[in-house]
């Protein structure tokens, strides 16, 4: 005795359906691309093809093609945007150089005895550091080089904040020769100042 259709059980299989392999007769079979499926498969087959959401349409440049795409070519965007060092005041940036430079500096010539005892005569608390003077002085040179690196990447507010206690800091090895004490304030005021202007 042969087999049975899985829907009508008094009419005899005559194939099997691709998708879930019952049997089925040939009135039950529902012809999809080129399978024969049965009623189920086939219905739950076409109701996810149409709840599938469309594809996006390529974004096509009727004018100006990018270079290397060949005309008529399609352009699939949107492309992100390379990053880039945001606006900043170039005196900003060379003041601050030039106080990081004055206070390294500072530090170095601390190491000359000579300088040391005419210097301590200015700022007597440069002899209690003795030595440590020197490493102070470089790593306050180095903060206010990252605030530097900071402000150009748009974070004005957070580098005239690592400013501002650097430059008084560096007041216990002689602020950079005060110069360079007073190049760190005055930048760190005109930073914080003109930050609205910048948006």
């Amino acid at each position: 005795m042969g087999y049975m259709c899985y829907y009508h059980p008094n009419l005899p299989a005559s194939m099997v359906c691709l998708r879930c392999g019952r049997r089925i007769c040939s009135t039950c079979a529902k012809p999809y691309g080129e399978l024969a499926l049965c009623p189920t498969c086939y219905h739950n087959t076409v109701s996810q093809a149409a709840q599938a959401p469309p594809p996006a349409a390529p974004t096509v440049y009727a004018q100006g093609v990018p270079q290397g795409v060949p005309p008529g070519g399609t352009v699939y965007g949107p492309f992100p945007k390379p990053h880039v060092f945001r606006r900043y005041s170039l005196l900003s940036v060379l003041m601050l150089l030039v106080s990081a430079a004055l206070i390294f500096a500072n530090a170095a010539a601390l190491l000359w005895p000579g300088f040391f005892a005419a210097w301590v005569t200015f700022f007597p608390w440069v002899t209690v550091l003795g030595s440590f003077s020197f490493i102070l002085g470089v790593v306050l040179g180095l903060v206010i080089l990252g605030a530097v690196f900071l402000y150009m990447l748009g974070f004005r507010v957070l580098s005239a904040f690592m400013v501002f206690p650097a430059a008084i800091v560096s007041l216990f090895i002689g602020g950079g020769f005060i110069v360079g004490l007073v190049l760190a304030v005055l930048t760190g005021i005109y930073m914080i100042m003109n930050e609205k202007y910048w948006h």
